[in-house]
Formats: structure tokens, sequence, C-alpha cells
């Protein structure tokens, strides 16, 4: 028999076995393996008994803590760009998995959401950092961008409720309204010219062939106009989001969500940083995506990175009401990450 059939063998074997060892032995195999069934069941009877037992908070924060130091022993951690001994995990994991907790108990009559699976995709969203800002804007450990977030009824920098004098940068505000005029106009312009902005290939197949015929292109300055109005456009729009970015990374700066003053700006200023507003909206969210996509935590998973309808999976007969993850390389990537997280994490659970 050569290795890698006798290895698939012992994989095959391994779990029937589990019945006839010993407790050790038990733990060892567990330690190697995790359980994740990609169809998630909507009764939550087994989820709402396993969360609800002394310690499991303890225990899951533990395991992600392990994950954590085992992983990254050495260099900056992602988004933070520090060394692990810069950063007090101590503080942050145990009340993020608190709140996970609370979170799975409270929504699962909308869905069961496995907690292990929402600490592997923060830690895939922001590396459980507060302060997180992505390119989109996206705020906080859950990365909600916040259009999403008001929809939970959170509080977000764009729109505070903050005196004028008590945010930093007050002259970067305007931006806001600035990006969003321009975003909306750039979705004007790919109306108006859905052959240029929808299909640019089959367009200039069109002008070439035309081109080589020796056709007249009228309206070839009309796209050239348009070309131009875009890349104005979008160098605009670019820099009004780094300025919504810079005004929101200068009221973090120096402040800390332990801090019950600071904790207290944050209330009226963005609440998206806080655990007990954007970690209860995350598991919501996911739970809704499961219970929309029948289950498959994949296509739900994908669904909070790329907007649920882009898991659609229309007029796919038995398939349509799992979903499916969509072709986006951000997103398969990201999927891809979270699966490793949630083995990392729940192997170390016992």
């Amino acid at each position: 028999m050569n290795p890698h059939r006798r290895t698939l063998l012992k994989a095959a074997l391994a779990p029937l076995l589990l019945p006839l060892l010993g407790g050790e032995a038990r733990a060892t195999a567990v330690s190697e393996v995790s359980e994740i069934r990609v169809i998630q069941t909507k009764d939550p009877a087994r989820t709402l008994e396993r969360v609800s037992a002394p310690g499991y908070a303890h225990a899951l924060a533990q395991s992600v803590l392990a994950f954590i130091i085992e992983g990254y022993p050495k260099g900056n951690l992602p988004v933070w760009k520090k060394p692990l001994a810069e950063v007090d995990f101590n503080a942050r994991i145990p009340l993020i998995c608190e709140h996970v907790v609370r979170g799975v108990i409270r929504h699962a009559a909308i869905h069961p959401v496995d907690p292990c699976w929402i600490m592997g995709q923060m830690m895939a969203e922001s590396f459980f950092c507060e302060f997180a800002v992505s390119s989109a804007l996206a705020v906080g450990p859950c990365q909600f961008i916040s259009a999403t977030a008001r929809g939970y009824g959170m509080v977000c920098a764009d729109a505070h409720g903050q005196p004028a004098s008590f945010a930093r940068r007050a002259d970067l505000e305007p931006e806001f309204a600035n990006m969003a005029e321009r975003r909306e106009q750039m979705r004007a312009l790919r109306r108006e010219q859905p052959d240029l902005f929808g299909n640019p290939s089959k367009l200039l197949r069109t002008l070439l062939n035309a081109q080589t015929a020796g056709k007249a292109i009228p309206s070839a300055g009309t796209y050239a106009l348009a070309l131009d109005r875009m890349d104005l456009l979008q160098s605009s729009y670019a820099m009004a989001r780094d300025n919504c970015r810079l005004y929101m990374e200068e009221n973090f700066r120096g402040r800390s969500i332990f801090n019950p003053q600071d904790a207290a700006f944050f209330e009226k200023f963005d609440q998206r940083v806080l655990y007990q507003h954007c970690v209860d909206a995350m598991v919501r969210m996911m739970a809704e995506n499961l219970r929309s996509r029948s289950g498959n935590i994949l296509a739900a998973t994908a669904g909070y990175n790329a907007g649920l309808g882009n898991t659609d999976y229309s007029k796919a007969g038995i398939y349509e009401p799992y979903g499916r993850i969509p072709n986006f390389a951000e997103t398969v990537d990201y999927v891809s990450k979270i699966l490793v997280n949630h083995h990392e994490i729940a192997r170390r659970m016992g």
C-alpha cells in the first residue's frame, strides 16, 4: 500500500476508533482535527447548550489567545503593524468572546451561529483591532461600513452626535459628503456610458474593427471625454476618501475604548469601535445571512464580505437556496482564511 493511501485510510478510521480510546488519547486526536458543518442546523438547541455551559466564553478566549501566541511569535501582527508584545490581547479577547457568546444566545432564534467561526471571521476582518479602518472606510473589529452599521442602529463618524468642538479636524467632516457626491457622479456616468464602463473589451473590438475598415467613429470623442471625466471623478473620490480616513484616525489617536471617558466619546462619535455594539451586530448579521442561505456558512460568510446579493444562485435548481461563493478574489481569500482560523481555534477548545 502506498503512503498516500495509507494516510487516507488512517484518517478514515480515526473517527471510528475514538470511542474505544481513553481520555488522553481522545484529547490528542481532537487537537489534530476540528469539525465544521458547511450547512449549519437551524435548530438552536445544540448551540445554546454548548455556549451556555459555564466557562465556555473563557475557554473560547483561551483558544483564540493560544492560536495568536503560537501563530505570531515574531514580526509585526496583521493590521496592528506592531509586535505581539505591544498589543494587550488579554484585555481584548476575553471581552470580545463574552459579547460573541451573548450575541449568539440573543440571536439564536434567527439562526444558530458558531462562536468559533465568528472569532475566526473577526480575526480575518481586523485581527481584533478596534480602530482598524479599511480602504473602503469599514471601521472597527467587525469592519462595518457606515451604511450597514446604521442599519443595525450604530452611530457612525460621518453623521456623529458629538458637538463640533469635541471632534478633532472638523475641517475634514465635509469630505464625507464630497465622497458620497463623487460616488454618485461615477455611478451616473457608468449609467450614461454602459458600453464604455460595463463591457469595454467589446467596445474596443468594435472601435478597432471600424478603424480597420476605414469607417468614421463619431462617438470616439464622446468616449474620450467620458474617460477623462471618470479619471477626474476617481481622483477626487480617492482624495475625499483618504481625508475621511484621516479624520477618523485623528479622532481615534491617543484614545482607548477601555478608558470610560473615551468610551463615552465613542458612544456619540462612532459605535463601530465598541464591542457591545459591533459584535452583537456582526453575530446578528451572520445569523440573518445563514437564515437567508439555508445554513450555508460559506455563502453566509461570503455575503458578509461581498454583500449577500452577490451570493445569489438564481435558477440553480437544488443549489439555489444555499447560495454560492462569488468569484471575487478578495472574498475567496477571506473565506479561505476564516476556514483555517476556525480550525485552529476550534481544535484548541478540546
